[in-house]
């Protein structure tokens, strides 16, 4: 993947990850949602990681924003 898309990507995601902050608010949990997930750029193979902190963040949230990553993938064409 190019820089561009990755790029794109990144965005994509951070977009979308906004309306799940909302649904984390409604928890009423201590920690910032911001602090309960980190996307990481792989600069050798061009991807984007999620790491979440399973810990103190709801199955369901986790849950959401592993699909947001996958969904906002851009498609590599051939």
């Amino acid at each position: 993947m190019d820089g561009l898309k990755l790029d794109k990507w990144q965005k994509s995601f951070e977009a979308e990850v906004k309306s799940l902050k909302t649904e984390y608010d409604a928890f009423l949990l201590p920690k910032k949602f911001e602090d309960t997930y980190q996307l990481k750029t792989d600069e050798t193979n061009q991807t984007l990681s999620l790491w979440i902190d399973t810990e103190n963040l709801p199955k369901e949230i986790e849950n959401r924003l592993s699909e947001l990553l996958i969904k906002t993938e851009p498609e590599d064409s051939v």
